[in-house]
């Protein structure tokens, strides 16, 4: 024929055109491509034949180079993905008993276990769970919700009114900083939960749930949170407490409210480890008889 044309589609998804005639081929340079002009135009019957032969070889180079799996690949990340598919009620209720009978245990600050029924337990660090390291902000998160029972965390309130009107309002410190946490960690669970085990989620599941409790808007994982049966996790706080027996109620507070802001998800940086917090505030329940609505007052300071 005078001219042959060809369609190559690239991995990048761009369909390029191209044109082989006598007086051109293609030649494959390091991955590029680069039309090279023949120098003699008049050529005879068999060369022009050799020519077309030798431009189909570079045509089939040009085909191998389209990776068939790179194209599966795009086609499969185009198309909806589980999680954003609709699930049946009956395919979520099936779905919600399996994290149910999820148990999670606290192991140390960079490993926690995990047991699904009927297996025994496996350790997985910070990094087999897709978190950078121990002391990212949505690691230590997950680690202080495991760590303390009940095992139930509180964001509080979004706003507060120092004057009792709905017109001086004034946002809460941290709030949307933990709320925002909660969400990077919740899609983690996801992500590991999907690669690991191969379950598959609807569309903006969360792991979490509303629970009842002496508080409002205390929330808990939907998987059992649990120490192993084998170790005993309690932390020894009696020791610790000794350090702020001889504090008057005054200071307390002011030390409370220091280790507090310390412990803030949002914090960077911890200067004292967790225990120092729950020691301090069980001086101030024991010592000085502190209900629930008085510790609320003195952390959300």
């Amino acid at each position: 024929k005078p001219s042959t044309q060809i369609s190559v589609v690239h991995p990048s998804s761009q369909r390029y055109r191209v044109r082989i005639t006598p007086l051109y081929y293609v030649e494959p340079l390091l991955g590029n491509y680069k039309m090279n002009t023949l120098s003699n135009p008049s050529i005879d019957r068999n060369d022009l034949v050799n020519l077309i032969s030798k431009s189909q070889e570079y045509i089939d180079t040009l085909k191998s180079i389209v990776s068939i799996q790179n194209l599966e690949d795009l086609v499969s990340d185009n198309r909806p993905t589980t999680t954003e598919k609709d699930f049946s009620p009956e395919a979520l209720k099936e779905l919600e008993k399996q994290i149910s009978q999820v148990k999670v245990m606290f192991e140390n600050d960079s490993t926690i276990l995990m047991e699904l029924p009927g297996k025994p337990s496996v350790e997985y660090n910070c990094e087999q769970m897709g978190f950078r390291g121990q002391k990212t902000k949505t690691w230590k998160m997950l680690i202080d919700i495991l760590s303390f029972a009940p095992h139930t965390f509180n964001f509080g309130i979004a706003y507060s009114y120092p004057d009792g009107s709905k017109k001086n309002r004034q946002k809460c410190k941290d709030y949307d900083a933990k709320w925002k946490l909660l969400d990077e960690l919740n899609k983690k669970l996801l992500v590991f939960f999907q690669k690991e085990f191969g379950w598959n989620f609807p569309q903006g599941y969360k792991f979490y749930k509303e629970v009842v409790t002496a508080r409002d808007g205390d929330k808990s994982f939907k998987f059992i949170v649990g120490v192993p049966s084998s170790k005993d996790q309690e932390s020894p706080l009696d020791n610790i407490e000794k350090r702020f027996l001889s504090h008057d109620e005054s200071d307390l507070i002011k030390k409370i409210q220091a280790l507090n802001n310390d412990f803030s998800v949002d914090s960077s940086a911890h200067n004292e480890p967790p225990e120092f917090l729950v020691a301090a505030l069980n001086v101030g329940r024991s010592k000085f008889g502190w209900d629930e609505k008085k510790v609320m007052e003195i952390i959300r300071y």
